[in-house]
């Protein structure tokens, strides 16, 4: 065998190989390069996926309850703004009956209008609670007959200055 025979054999064979080398390895990259593609598909289905259990646990956990939480506030605030308007009513219903108590006909009496009397009296205590008696309701009577202690007696005289509260 000579020089030239052999390298023919080697470059013939070598050469051979190198074309079947490369075929295989561009079906080697076309496979690894299709299950890359398959692996980045799977990867954002999972993504996906995770993203979609995370959002329903989030509005199970949190956005349920804190609708639920802001629906009670709203109908506490409802009620909280029917009751202020109840007490501005009141309030003004007030202030009318005490501008009226100054023409009161009892407030030129020697112990003055009852109702002028309970406002100023409950003015001079630091609570506004009645000082006379402690369910906030005063006696019917500012002095008692001495003789008739329980005020049942036959001798009525009638006069304004016994009684307290409103005029018959």
């Amino acid at each position: 065998m000579t020089f030239s025979e052999i390298l023919n054999i080697l470059l013939g064979g070598g050469l051979l190989a190198l074309v079947v080398g490369v075929i295989t390895l561009k079906a080697t990259v076309r496979k690894a390069n299709a299950d890359a593609e398959r692996a980045k598909a799977d990867a954002e289905s999972v993504r996906i996926t995770n993203t979609e259990n995370a959002t329903r646990i989030l509005v199970e956990n949190i956005v349920k309850p804190l609708k639920e939480e802001l629906n009670a506030t709203r109908e506490d605030l409802q009620a909280t703004k029917k009751e202020m308007a109840s007490t501005k009513r009141e309030m003004a219903r007030l202030r009318k009956a005490v501008e009226a108590a100054s023409a009161c006909p009892y407030s030129t009496n020697s112990n003055g209008c009852p109702v002028l009397y309970k406002l100023r009296d409950n003015q001079k205590g630091s609570d506004g609670a009645d000082s006379d008696c402690g369910d906030g309701r005063e006696a019917r009577y500012r002095h008692r007959n001495k003789a008739d202690p329980q005020g049942d007696s036959a001798d009525e005289s009638g006069s304004d200055s016994n009684i307290r509260g409103q005029p018959p």
